[in-house]
């Protein structure tokens, strides 16, 4: 089936993916395919206010609309939040865009994407919860990855975005947050690894132990440096415990910024199903995901990535909650091991 004519060139766009971190990489191409074909064009994206840190600094982008989620996601029982969800629609009515592109294709960013007003709005036609109703464009994708997907809904707008689009900038406060902590730990740029053990979902999460033995053999190689957010530090306190000075716990010390950083200048990351797997590529490190719950063709590693899946009959289930939790376990510190190995060394 073939797709629309393209629209006439915008003078002003809205991207609208919101959140999660790694979902809001994996849109990045979009934004490149914008700023490429639309050098002098007004590019804004609307962002959950955990995310934003991630693109503030971004050249490429004009302005990042900030939606506080937290708290107009309360706008239903509160009147208080009713009124500050109402102005911020009203704000997106006066940004007069002439596209806006909803990348979420959930109820919520539908309706944002609706309440621009734009000639054209933009989405996936298997977008859920109703979504598609808020689109004047919907494009139905043939691709199943995330990234593909996004590919092909830009380029349905007589884009040319290509998947090395997918790439972070690191912002410059970061990069000399990032090597000052090298120089206090006498690391070398690429001469390290990052693990990042933390991930949102309870049953992507590999067990301890096997963390413990992983970064045990590694630190024979390489020296380590765990990374998460402070609701982590008791998980990477007890991989780090005991382990030889070679690693270097900084879970809690970074922000989105300066992780994203230490990642850049790593020789390659080791990670769970998370944002991780998708910012090592988009600052071009390698990086090796442990996958369980979840599908490898719909949100695995991209380009430089690598996957060590579990090998059990309901592998890709999807569940986030389980009470055998047997896939993470069944993957063995060896393999991974010898996948990160290989990946960052060819050995």
């Amino acid at each position: 089936m073939s797709q629309p004519p393209s629209p006439p060139p915008p003078q002003r766009v809205l991207i609208i993916k919101p959140s999660a971190l790694g979902d809001v990489v994996t849109a990045l191409p979009v934004l490149r395919a914008l700023r490429r074909a639309f050098p002098r064009a007004h590019l804004a994206w609307l962002l959950a206010d955990s995310c934003a840190p991630l693109l503030a600094h971004d050249s490429e982008l004009d302005e990042v609309v900030l939606f506080e989620r937290r708290r107009l996601g309360r706008a239903w029982r509160s009147p208080r939040a009713l009124v500050e969800l109402w102005r911020f629609l009203r704000r997106l009515r006066r940004g007069r865009y002439d596209w806006s592109i909803d990348l979420q294709g959930l109820a919520r960013s539908g309706w944002f994407t609706r309440a621009t007003r734009s000639p054209v709005r933009a989405g996936f036609a298997d977008a859920r919860e109703g979504a598609t109703w808020f689109y004047s464009l919907r494009v139905q994708p043939t691709q199943e990855h995330t990234v593909d997907r996004n590919i092909e809904l830009a380029n349905a707008l007589g884009l040319d975005a290509r998947p090395q689009d997918m790439r972070l900038q690191v912002a410059p406060h970061a990069q000399a947050f990032a090597e000052r902590a090298l120089a206090r730990s006498t690391l070398q740029p690429g001469r390290f690894i990052v693990c990042v053990p933390p991930t949102r979902w309870t049953t992507k999460l590999y067990p301890v132990r096997h963390w413990r033995r992983v970064v045990g053999q590694l630190v024979n190689r390489f020296p380590v440096v765990l990374l998460g957010t402070p609701d982590d530090r008791e998980l990477c306190a007890a991989i780090a415990a005991d382990q030889s000075a070679g690693v270097l716990d900084l879970c809690g010390q970074t922000r989105i910024p300066e992780m994203v950083a230490l990642i850049a200048a790593s020789a390659g990351v080791v990670c769970c199903d998370s944002a991780a797997k998708f910012i090592a590529p988009a600052v071009d490190v390698p990086c090796v995901t442990l996958i369980g719950p979840t599908r490898l063709e719909r949100t695995g590693p991209y380009l430089n990535g690598r996957a060590v899946v579990a090998t059990i009959p309901c592998q890709g289930c999807l569940r986030r909650r389980c009470r055998h939790a047997t896939c993470m376990e069944s993957i063995e510190p060896s393999a991974v091991v010898h996948a990160a190995l290989e990946t960052f060394c060819g050995k």
